[in-house]
């Protein structure tokens, strides 16, 4: 029995390894390949392992060719696709390490075969990407989360960094004390969207420039109406929490509603204007960040209404212009 349970979970091994819906192997190449390692087996064996892996979930697919049978794995945990775009967004994501990119990559390379791991394994220097160097943020992001699962506030310290690259650490080391609610991926980096106990609101606050998070006995603030998916819409580029959600009117040029529709989603509501423009109602907070992605499109979209946010803009506009010209 123990030999029997062997050779299946052996057979199991061999073909995620090795085979995929362009690679199969014959009975005989089985039965060899069984006998080099050292279990006995003739068609028969093959035949009933394989029903035992098809029986637990495990998808071997045969087919007659000639006078015997080939087969090989059919449905895997994850399609090979499925794989390539983890692993280009582990690679991609700026908040995790060269180092822990190149573990994951090997670790997501083991779910599919050889035929296919070296490719998936070389993705990771497709381009040239900016990675942070800060080596504790899984420990960070797994306290984080055993915090919100117990219902627990957090503490940890927030730095920046001073001119000369060094790392300083926010209001003077003082303790951040948050209820976490949630972890958004934005812009290839993590957040953590947490009420802040200072600001009396929920902020954001950038995961890779947290540090020494310990979870507290005190329990979590509570606000069953919190969104995250929302939150991080409204938010924008997790920026500027200082202002408050604002109902924007922009003005845009046809040419421009790819670039509103992914940025806000379909489910904005816009008008047509005349032959060239459309009106976008949107929901933003209105930052410096929202003001230079506006600015980006050169006058192709502009801000109508309300007439503060506008102010402001143009208040930001005039104060850019003002810096530029004093060099």
């Amino acid at each position: 029995m123990a030999d029997t349970k062997g050779r299946i979970l052996f057979l199991e091994r061999y073909m995620l390894e090795h085979t995929d819906d362009e690679h199969s192997i014959t009975t005989d190449d089985l039965i060899r390949i069984y006998e080099e390692n050292g279990y006995k087996a003739n068609r028969n064996t093959i035949r009933d392992d394989v029903a035992v892996l098809n029986a637990a979930g495990i998808e071997i697919l045969s087919e007659r060719v000639g006078n015997g049978k080939v087969y090989h794995i059919g449905a895997r945990l994850f399609e090979l696709a499925e794989l390539k775009m983890l692993v280009d967004a582990v690679s991609s994501s700026r908040f995790i390490t060269m180092g822990k990119s190149e573990m994951l990559i090997s670790k997501l390379a083991k779910l599919t075969n050889e035929q296919n791991r070296a490719a998936l394994t070389a993705r990771i220097f497709t381009a040239d990407r900016i990675k942070t160097s800060n080596t504790v943020v899984f420990h960070t992001t797994d306290t984080i989360c055993r915090a919100m699962e117990d219902g627990k506030k957090i503490r940890f310290h927030y730095w920046n960094y001073n001119p000369q690259k060094e790392h300083i650490l926010r209001h003077d080391g003082e303790w951040f004390i948050a209820s976490p609610y949630a972890l958004i991926w934005d812009d290839e980096r993590y957040y953590l969207a947490a009420y802040s106990d200072f600001r009396e609101k929920v902020v954001t606050f950038r995961v890779d420039r947290m540090c020494d998070v310990e979870i507290t006995e005190e329990a979590a603030v509570r606000d069953d109406s919190f969104n995250a998916g929302e939150f991080a819409k409204t938010t924008f580029k997790m920026m500027d929490e200082d202002f408050s959600d604002s109902k924007v009117t922009l003005i845009c040029d046809n040419q421009f509603m790819q670039n509103v529709v992914d940025r806000f989603g379909e489910e904005i509501e816009t008008t047509v204007l005349d032959d060239s423009t459309f009106r976008a109602s949107v929901t933003v907070r209105p930052s410096k960040t929202f003001f230079s992605w506006v600015v980006g499109f050169c006058g192709g979209i502009r801000i109508a209404e309300p007439a503060d946010v506008r102010e402001r803009f143009e208040e930001t506009l005039r104060m850019v212009l003002s810096c530029q010209s004093a060099i």
